[in-house]
């Protein structure tokens, strides 16, 4: 009969003083590592998706001739065209904001848009996305509710 060394295996390490305590070195510094680099990435994914989804936006600011309130057909037409995101009638439906891909559409498109709809439209300003969302969560801040 052979000598079976499973058999015996835990005889033999009680007498060697072999001992295992817990994780090796390198498991624990593969570990630490694994946690460091899910970390960055939470923190840093989230980010550049945000960047990379709104590097072509900008927002143009409307105001009517005559400070007349915008027409939801009117809203709803922009919002119909090619590139334009959104358009939202704010400040008592006195302003349009239109968020659109200045890659696709400009300016002039839209200004020929409200010559056909026979709207005099004034452009108030022409902001990028990202900063026009990060000036309106500054003023949220002083807003009292």
């Amino acid at each position: 009969m052979a000598y079976d060394l499973e058999k015996y295996r835990d005889k033999r390490e009680k007498v060697l003083g072999v001992r295992k305590r817990g994780l090796s070195f390198g498991t624990a510094a593969a570990l630490v590592a694994v946690v460091i680099i899910l970390g960055f990435g939470m923190v840093a994914v989230p980010k550049t998706i945000s960047y990379f989804s709104t590097r072509n936006l900008d927002d143009a600011i409307y105001k009517q001739a005559g400070s007349q309130a915008w027409k939801p057909e009117i809203v709803a037409g922009i919002e119909g065209l090619d590139g334009v995101r959104k358009a939202v009638a704010d400040n008592h439906d006195k302003r349009l904001v239109v968020t659109f891909d200045r890659q696709v559409t400009s300016l002039e498109k839209l200004k020929v848009f409200f010559g056909q709809a026979g709207v005099r439209a004034e452009l108030l300003n022409q902001v990028g996305h990202r900063e026009h969302v990060t000036i309106l969560e500054k003023e949220a801040e002083f807003e009292t509710p």
